[in-house]
């Protein structure tokens, strides 16, 4: 999808915006006997991750993100292949998004990671984190709404069809006023998607 597709930001907007992507694919092994947060991209890794970089900024937007505003921050783990897996993605973006890393985030589990979510920026409408499985899968399936909602009930269990491979995300609009205000089944899932891209 074009930049110029993409919604403009607001700092009043009414909901946020987050984007949860799984690394890509990575060696079973570190270089050198190094430890498993060491463990680079594949050939494929990087292929899946510079894919999806470039579909965000095709001409033809992925289904379900027509109107949601462009990506302003990039929040990562500091393992090697979430890292890379960001890098290839902000690189096809233009280089041009706000960028941080954190080795805390390697081993957080998904309350962890919500705890990152609500301490985004306010003027942050639109942010992606970049981690590993199982969190990221169980940070999205605990912010979708839940059977209670019935204009909503069936994200879950799409994200269990899905499934959540290497490279896959998922893109939640949270029906929340501000980040800090990121609660447990305030989401709706706007796009799900996987490699091939």
């Amino acid at each position: 999808m074009g930049h110029d597709e993409w919604m403009p930001t607001s700092k009043d907007a009414p909901v946020r915006h987050l984007w949860l992507l799984r690394h890509g694919k990575a060696a079973s092994d570190a270089p050198w006997g190094g430890s498993d947060r060491e463990r680079p991209l594949t050939a494929r890794g990087r292929r899946d991750a510079t894919a999806l970089g470039a579909r965000l900024v095709d001409k033809q937007p992925m289904p379900g993100l027509k109107g949601i505003p462009r990506l302003q921050l990039v929040i990562c783990s500091a393992a090697v292949r979430t890292r890379q897996t960001a890098d290839l993605i902000v690189k096809e973006l233009g280089g041009h998004i706000l960028f941080d890393s954190y080795r805390s985030l390697y081993q957080a589990d998904a309350g962890d990671m919500l705890q990152y979510v609500r301490a985004i920026d306010g003027g942050v409408n639109s942010a992606l984190v970049v981690g590993h499985n199982p969190s990221v899968y169980q940070l999205a399936w605990e912010l979708l709404a839940g059977q209670d909602d019935q204009a909503a009930s069936g994200d879950r269990a799409l994200l269990e069809t899905h499934g959540f491979p290497t490279c896959a995300m998922a893109v939640l609009t949270l029906e929340a006023p501000g980040w800090g205000d990121v609660a447990p089944e305030c989401g709706r899932l706007s796009g799900l998607f996987k490699p091939p891209y």
